[in-house]
């Protein structure tokens, strides 16, 4: 696409003969917008269909330079905010220039190496498991209490099951496949070490714990998870290579921790201090080269880290820094000690994202007024309530079979006396289950047929029903529970914290749009466009299909 976009500009401007230069767009002020800008600026755009809106990408650039100037006058460039993000962006950069440098270019897995892990480090079997998620230890405890009292997997988990992103009854245990190197660790070490039918502790995993049961250890063949053990060995040569760098750049670099701000920190982690003055903030905690990273900077890693924690000790902290603050601070002074900083291209990187920050500091001006009432977030929930809908779901027992005949033999001994579970363990095709016991959700019909879904949301329960044709053959099914659609309402955190979110973020990009609006009024003597110069570029298309 840029190729294409570029070629097609050049090639109508060079044949122009204009009183201007014909690669002039723009003027806002004493700034410039040029052809080759809106090429640049047009070749990072999403890939579309048909032709390319000069007017309106032209806009957005003399739009960007008129809040440009702006923030100057506000004196953002010099603001202390955006000078600190800039300076976290570019530490950020740097390091990530380093690491392609020094350890993701030196990275090669071979065919050999492979199969070698295919054959000897457990790739060739996978775990199935269904999992109990809840959001606190003394729930984790409830649960794994009533497990060892013999109460089933299913019923437990219809009781005490969490939704892991929306904290709100899940009402069935997930489903998980793990291979040998997958992740959260804790759990697959876990259930890689019990057989069928074993059900571990409570985990603590983020956000709180797991009980899982182990439902099978399944073959696998190696083209099915030959992307997954290749990532895997990247993955560990990354690291091997990335260590050795690490460890080569702290002997040099000579790493000393500093009492008094550790301290500091540590006493804000276990709140024995509960305020620092700006003067504490700054204070070294390590210190390396020339440089140091402050009180400050280790807490901005350490307390949003802090809760997924065991427990809050110095071994953590230093962990936690180990893994993510010092990588990217001393590999940041190599790449200053080599010039990487000085290089034409990171100094054009390191402005536009100083203007992004500028930008982003005035929106932040502008819209720090706003102000959100209970009747904005009423009537936002009204209109979405769909969003924020829980499906109708069932606790079906079935035989699935593929014959109907066999199903209708099979419902017959039922309605003689047979045991639907003993049946189901026997005979039936259903994976996964216990005594032939799966949830259904009203939306699954893609996945079970839809006649039959909406047969289970309806039949009396307790019922013996069928055979009814779903998807992979005939069902005989009774429904053991059900619970009708709901809807959760405002009254539930996490929906406040949704439908709050959106409102808030609507009217933010209401007040600002006005904003900008108001800017091009007040600035309009500013800002000339060369219409005859943008009508040159209107037959330029997109690459794709052209």
């Amino acid at each position: 696409m840029k190729k294409a976009i570029c070629g097609v500009l050049l090639a109508v401007l060079s044949g122009c003969a204009l009183s201007e230069d014909p690669a002039l767009l723009a003027r806002v002020g004493e700034v410039e917008i040029t052809a080759s800008m809106l090429q640049v600026f047009e070749a990072k755009l999403p890939a579309g269909k048909g032709a390319v809106d000069h007017r309106a990408n032209l806009n957005t650039l003399v739009d960007r330079e008129l809040l440009l100037q702006e923030a100057r006058s506000r004196g953002l460039d010099q603001d202390s905010q955006v000078l600190k993000y800039l300076e976290q962006r570019e530490v950020k950069e740097l390091a990530n220039q380093m690491m392609r440098r020094q350890v993701l270019d030196r990275v090669s897995v071979s065919e050999e190496q492979l199969q070698r892990a295919y054959a000897q480090e457990g790739w060739n079997r996978q775990v199935v498991t269904q999992e109990i998620f809840v959001p606190d230890e003394t729930r984790a405890h409830q649960v794994a209490a009533l497990l060892r009292a013999g109460k089933k997997f299913a019923e437990v988990a219809a009781e005490y099951a969490v939704d892991r992103v929306f904290k709100l009854p899940a009402k069935a245990a997930q489903q998980f496949i793990y291979s040998p190197q997958d992740a959260p660790r804790a759990i697959v070490e876990a259930v890689n070490s019990l057989p069928v039918g074993g059900v571990t502790q409570p985990i603590f995993v983020r956000d709180g714990y797991v009980i899982a049961r182990v439902e099978e250890h399944r073959p696998v063949a190696l083209e099915a998870v030959r992307d997954k053990i290749h990532k895997a060995l990247q993955r560990l040569q990354k690291n091997e290579i990335k260590d050795a760098y690490l460890l080569h750049l702290n002997q040099e670099f000579n790493i000393q921790e500093q009492a008094q701000g550790m301290d500091l920190v540590m006493g804000i982690l276990t709140g024995k201090v509960k305020e620092l003055s700006a003067e504490q903030r700054q204070l070294p905690v390590y210190t390396y080269g020339d440089r140091q990273v402050s009180v400050e900077e280790v807490l901005e890693v350490a307390l949003p880290a802090r809760d997924e924690w065991p427990a809050v000790t110095k071994q953590q902290l230093v962990g936690e820094l180990t893994s993510t603050l010092f990588p990217r601070t001393v590999m940041a002074q190599d790449a200053r000690r080599k010039g990487l900083d000085q290089q034409q291209g990171f100094r054009q990187w390191r402005q536009r994202e100083q203007e992004d920050l500028m930008i982003a500091k005035l929106r932040s001006q502008v819209v720090e007024q706003i102000e959100v009432s209970q009747s904005d977030l009423d009537a936002y929930y009204q209109a979405h309530k769909q969003t924020y809908r829980s499906s109708a779901v069932a606790q079906v027992q079935d035989v699935l079979l593929e014959d109907p005949d066999q199903a209708r033999a099979l419902a017959e001994q039922v309605g003689r006396g047979a045991d639907l579970a003993a049946l189901a363990k026997g005979k039936s095709l259903r994976q996964h289950t216990q005594d032939g016991v799966l949830v259904v959700y009203g939306v699954q019909g893609p996945i079970y047929g839809e006649e039959w879904v909406k047969a289970v949301m309806k039949v009396p329960l307790g019922e013996v029903q069928g055979p009814l044709k779903c998807k992979g053959g005939y069902s005989v099914f009774k429904v053991l529970d059900r619970q009708p659609e709901s809807y959760f309402g405002l009254e539930e955190q996490v929906v406040l914290k949704s439908v709050k979110r959106e409102v808030t973020e609507e009217k933010e990009r209401r007040a600002f749009n006005d904003f900008v609006e108001a800017l091009r009024r007040q600035q309009a003597d500013k800002v000339r466009i060369f219409e005859d110069h943008l009508k040159l570029l209107a037959p330029a298309k997109e690459a794709i299909g052209v």
